[in-house]
């Protein structure tokens, strides 16, 4: 991160008095999305947990790391993609239809 980064991102911090460590349900109010979506972008990496919890653990997120996240626009379309395509291959393999990696390895046979 560059200074100027980082300083907005300490001087929001300390004006959104919010903790240096954030609990799954504080990362989703400060996006605007649900703690599933949350989950879900950890998985895809699109966040990352503070020190290294085990699967069932419960997660902290730095405030700081967050914040500067959030100031960065193509990040938010990288996250907000992320969820979509999430929930178009968890659809498709519910209703039975090919995901888009499938659509690859599909043979035709007549």
């Amino acid at each position: 991160m560059t200074d100027d980064i980082t300083q907005a991102a300490m001087t929001t911090w300390a004006a959104k008095d919010l903790p240096a460590r954030l609990l799954a349900v504080q990362v989703a109010k400060l996006l605007n999305c649900s703690t599933e979506d949350v989950a879900i972008r950890v998985s895809a990496g699109k966040l990352r947990a503070l020190g290294k919890p085990r699967p069932n653990a419960v997660k902290f997120f730095s405030a700081i790391e967050l914040i500067t996240l959030l100031a960065d626009p193509d990040w938010l379309d990288e996250a907000t993609k992320t969820i979509g395509q999430y929930w178009r291959r968890k659809n498709a393999r519910r209703n039975g239809l090919p995901t888009e990696k499938q659509t690859d390895s599909v043979v035709v046979v007549r």
